[in-house]
């Protein structure tokens, strides 16, 4: 296998119409994730998961990996659950849920870290998540 091969574009972050924040709807968002190349896209709305399992059934007709998750609020800040088909428990403190997210078979991310406006996890409270975003569209938008 060479290196090509093992490269993927995913964005692991976006929300659907089931979250404040997002406004297309779930088939919407696939379309336009295999129109711009990408191989797959996690639908992570707040502390839902419905719309995330219904991307992941329908993302092989997108030609995308199905990859579920979820935005989960927890006593520090938002963490993204990726990989998991259930929503872990909201309003827990951060170092249980990504113990959680774990043993759901998901990888922890922290999203937008240290902006405070947007629930970021607080730079002394990052102590073993598997990833943090760096970069996302609000760079641009503000």
């Amino acid at each position: 296998m060479n290196e090509e091969s093992l490269k993927l574009n995913i964005d692991p972050h976006v929300h659907s119409e089931d979250s404040f924040d997002g406004k297309e709807p779930v088939d919407l968002i696939l379309e336009h994730a295999e129109d711009i190349g990408l191989d797959a896209v996690v639908i992570t709305d707040h502390d839902e998961i419905e719309a995330s399992l219904e991307a992941k059934d329908l993302a092989e007709e997108y030609d995308l990996i199905g990859i579920p998750g979820v935005e989960v609020s927890t006593k520090a800040g938002q963490v993204l659950a990726l990989g998991v088909e259930e929503k872990p428990e909201k309003k827990k403190p951060i170092d249980e849920t990504i113990e959680e997210i774990r043993e759901l078979g998901g990888a922890a991310v922290i999203p937008h870290p240290f902006q405070r406006t947007r629930h970021g996890v607080k730079k002394k409270k990052i102590e073993d998540p598997d990833a943090i975003e760096i970069y996302n569209s609000w760079i641009f938008t503000g």
